[in-house]
Parts: C-alpha cells; structure tokens; sequence
C-alpha cells in the first residue's frame, strides 16, 4: 500500500472538511474536533467516520 505525501493528505482532508460542513457540522480543525447536535448517530455521516479514523478527529456532542 502506497503512502501519501503531505500534500495530498492536506488536500484529501481539506476535501472532507468541506463536503462535512457542507451538510451542516462544524468542525474545529486546530483542536481536530467535529461539533454534533446530541442525539444524532455521528456513524451516519461517513465523512466522521473518515476524519476519525484516517486524521484522528473527535467527536463532542452539543446540546442546542
């Protein structure tokens, strides 16, 4: 398996960020913190899934 330079990493979670918020979640990238409303099922969005396990973001649920 090849892997990525830092380049295309950047550019790969650059792309997920941005088709994650486009459905409405905020995301701290500083903190690699994705913001979701409590109650809602963080598996359902397969961009979490991604930026979990390939970036290693957290997930903190938010009361509203």
């Amino acid at each position: 398996m090849k892997t990525m330079d830092e380049k295309t990493k950047r550019k790969r979670r650059d792309n997920i960020l941005y088709k994650l918020r486009k459905k409405g979640v905020e995301v701290d990238v500083k903190q690699r913190t994705i913001f979701i409303p409590y109650g809602e099922n963080p598996s359902k969005v397969v961009q979490v899934g991604r930026l979990r396990k390939e970036f290693y973001f957290e997930v903190q649920f938010i009361i509203e």
